[in-house]
C-alpha cells in the first residue's frame, strides 16, 4: 500500500485562484446543460407508471415575487397582483397534480416536501392552506414528513410563521444574503436587521425543527469587514443551518444582473477572504462544514447524515432524503429519477397551456441508461457528499493521473492497493470539491462549463 505525503506549498487563497475556472455545481450528472427537448411527457408518463412502494420527495415551485433581487438567477415572475395571479396558478397546479397522480398505478407516500420559488410566502394564509390541501388530497403524508419552505423575511409576520408551522411545515429557510444596508440597496433586496432578528424570534416561537439562512459572498459593495458584520448577526441568530453561496455574476445569461455594476464587485481575493473568514468563524462556533457550501449545527439532521454517510445531493442541494425519487410540479420544476431527469415548462403561460390540454408539462430532460455514465454519477456523488471514493485503476487511469496534480497541491490524498485507488478529500480540498468532482466528468476535460468558483 502506498500513499503520497506531499503537502501544499500554496495558501488557500492561492489554491482557489489557481483552480478558479467554470465548474458545474453537480446537483445532477449529467448536468442540466445536457437536457434536450427530445425528452418530454412520454418519458415522464412512462416513469410514473412504474409501480413503487417507496415514498417520494415532492418539490413545488411557486414563481411569484413582489420585487426582483438583482443577483437572482431563479425562475420567477415579479408582480404586485397577488391573488389575481395566485388563484389561476393554484387552479393549474391542482390540475397538474391530478395528471401526475392519474399516471401512477397506486397512491404514493411523501417523505419530503419542499416549496421553493420565487417566494412561497407570496401566497396568503388561505392560499397556503389550499396548496397544502391539494397535496394531501393526492399523496399520503408520512407521520415524520420533512416539510420545508423558503420565505422572504421582508414579508414574514409572526402570524404567518405560526400558521406555516401549524399547517405542517417543520423546516424553514430565509435569505439574509448580506445585512449591510448599502450592499442590500446595490442588489435591490433591502431587509432591515431588526426585521431579520424578529423573523428568527417568530420562527423559534413557532418551534420549527430546523431554520436555515442563506448568505451570498461576492455581492456588490461587499468587503471582508462588512461581511464580518453579517457573520456577527448570524452568530446572534444561531440558525440550525447556513447556506453560504458564492455569487455567480452572469449578466450575459441573466439580464437582471446587468443592473449590477461590475466595478462594484469585490475582487477575487476579497471574496476568498470572506469565504475563509466565514468558514473559520462558523466551524469554531459549533457548525459542521457540509459539502461545499453548507453548514449545520453538529446536532442537526444534516450534520448527522453527513457523519453517518447518508448525505444526498439533488437539485434542491444537500438533503437527508437518501435516494428518494424527486417529483417536481409547477413551472420550471425538475423531477429526478434514476434513469430520467426532466424539467417542466419554464414559461408560466406555456406550463398552464400544457396542463390545460391535459399534458404533463415537460419541456426538456435527459434519460440515462449507460452503465458507465451511471457509475460516474455515483463517483461524483461520493466525492460531493462523502469526500471519499474508491476507483478501479485499470478503468480510471486517466482520472487517477489527473488526481495526482490535485494530490500535489494537497487537495486530496491518494492511496493504492491491489489495483484499487482511494481518493480522500482533504480539509483544504473541500473548498474545491467541484474541481475534484469534475475529474470524473469527461465533458469538463473537453470544455470547461458552469460557474466560476470565486
Amino acid at each position: 500500500m502506498t500513499a503520497t505525503s506531499l503537502r501544499p506549498s500554496l495558501s488557500p487563497i492561492e489554491l482557489l485562484l489557481k483552480y478558479d475556472k467554470p465548474v458545474p455545481r453537480y446537483t445532477s450528472y449529467p448536468t442540466a446543460a445536457a437536457f434536450t427537448g427530445a425528452v418530454g411527457e412520454a418519458q415522464l408518463r412512462s416513469q410514473l407508471s412504474q409501480p413503487s412502494e417507496e415514498p417520494l420527495s415532492l418539490y413545488v415551485h411557486v414563481p411569484f415575487c413582489r420585487h426582483a433581487c438583482w443577483y437572482c438567477g431563479c425562475n420567477r415572475i415579479t408582480t404586485q397582483l397577488g391573488s389575481k395571479v395566485v388563484a389561476p396558478y393554484l387552479d393549474t397546479l391542482a390540475r397538474e397534480l391530478e395528471l401526475v397522480t392519474a399516471a401512477m398505478p397506486r397512491r404514493r407516500r411523501l417523505a419530503q416536501l419542499h416549496w421553493g420559488g420565487g417566494t412561497p410566502n407570496y401566497l396568503n394564509a388561505a392560499e397556503q392552506a389550499r396548496l397544502w390541501g391539494l397535496i394531501a388530497r393526492h399523496f399520503d403524508l408520512e407521520s415524520d414528513l420533512e416539510a420545508s419552505i423558503e420565505v422572504n423575511p421582508e414579508f414574514l409576520s409572526r402570524d404567518q410563521a405560526l400558521q406555516l408551522r401549524e399547517l405542517g411545515f417543520n423546516r424553514i429557510s430565509f435569505g439574509i444574503q448580506d445585512a449591510n444596508p448599502e450592499v442590500q440597496r446595490a442588489v435591490n433586496r433591502v431587509v432591515a436587521e431588526e426585521q431579520l432578528r424578529r423573523s428568527m424570534e417568530w420562527l423559534r416561537e413557532a418551534a420549527f425543527e430546523s431554520v436555515n439562512v442563506d448568505l451570498i459572498c461576492g455581492l456588490p459593495l461587499q468587503s471582508p469587514k462588512r461581511f464580518d458584520t453579517t457573520l456577527d448577526l448570524v452568530q446572534d441568530l444561531r440558525p440550525d443551518r447556513i447556506s453560504l453561496f458564492s455569487f455567480a455574476y452572469l449578466p450575459e445569461q441573466l439580464p437582471m444582473q446587468r443592473k449590477i455594476a461590475a466595478d462594484d464587485l469585490p475582487s477575487q481575493r476579497e471574496r476568498i477572504t470572506m469565504l475563509e473568514n466565514a468558514n473559520r468563524q462558523l466551524t469554531s462556533h459549533g457548525y459542521d462544514a457540509i459539502g461545499m457550501d453548507h453548514y449545520a449545527l453538529s446536532g442537526d439532521a444534516l450534520a448527522l447524515a453527513a457523519r453517518e454517510g447518508r448525505l444526498h445531493r439533488n437539485f434542491q442541494g444537500y438533503t437527508t432524503g437518501g435516494e428518494l425519487e424527486l417529483l417536481g410540479v409547477g413551472p420550471t420544476a425538475i423531477s429526478q429519477f434514476t434513469h430520467l431527469t426532466c424539467q417542466n415548462e419554464r414559461n408560466l403561460k406555456a406550463w398552464s397551456a400544457a396542463v390545460a390540454a391535459g399534458r404533463l408539462p415537460v419541456e426538456r430532460g435527459l434519460e440515462v441508461w449507460d452503465a458507465e455514465v451511471l457509475e460516474r454519477r455515483e463517483l461524483i456523488k461520493e466525492v460531493m457528499c462523502h469526500f471519499q471514493v474508491t476507483l478501479d485503476l485499470a478503468r480510471f487511469g486517466q482520472e487517477w493521473c489527473d488526481l495526482q496534480a490535485l494530490d500535489a497541491d494537497g487537495l486530496v490524498q491518494l492511496s493504492e492497493r491491489d489495483g484499487r485507488g482511494t481518493v480522500t478529500v482533504t480539509t483544504e480540498g473541500r473548498w474545491l470539491i467541484r474541481t475534484i468532482a469534475a475529474v470524473f466528468d469527461p465533458q469538463q476535460r473537453q470544455r470547461a462549463s458552469g460557474s466560476r468558483l470565486v
